[in-house]
């Protein structure tokens, strides 16, 4: 009866590695959304611009609305498509980049580093000026969601996977 137990157990974790496994593999080929304030007046963006908004090089919004930015907490898939695709910078490069700007005055604050797509969508939804990546699945109503280069996200050739 013992061995039954061990096997048991044995192949239960094999099954819960191998489904680790094909969840983070899934949510690598997850289009992130960039969501807005309902009350912002764009409807899309480029990605020039959507670097220059994350990069701290854009501060404000058309309608002179400071721009609010909340990024994912390290090691989240959203924080990765924002440096590989949007700012092109690792995880380093990134850190030492806004202690830079910080220090030099160039900015306020860093972005707001937030452990969750929930706590980024309550951030983005209470701030008129936010703007936030977040997984396409977890978008929820009162927020709005920008096309990039013209693209939805979930269509073919959307830039942030």
């Amino acid at each position: 009866m013992r061995r039954n137990w061990k096997s048991i157990i044995v192949f239960v974790a094999l099954l819960s590695l191998g489904a680790g496994c094909v969840i983070s593999a899934q949510s690598k080929e997850e289009d992130v959304a960039v969501i807005v304030n309902p009350q912002n007046s764009l409807e899309s963006i480029s990605s020039a611009e959507l670097r220059k908004i994350f990069a701290g090089e854009k501060l404000s919004w058309n309608s002179n609305t400071p721009i609010f930015m909340v990024v994912r907490a390290p090691q989240a898939h959203e924080r990765d498509i924002l440096l590989s695709r949007v700012l092109k910078m690792t995880e380093s490069e990134y850190k030492q980049y806004w202690v830079k700007k910080v220090y030099s005055g160039d900015v306020p604050r860093e972005p707001l580093a937030l452990l969750s797509n929930g706590m980024q969508l309550e951030a983005v939804r209470a701030e008129k000026g936010g703007i936030a990546l977040i997984s396409l699945a977890d978008v929820r109503q009162g927020v709005k969601v920008l096309k990039v280069d013209g693209k939805q996200p979930g269509t073919a050739g959307y830039p942030l996977k």
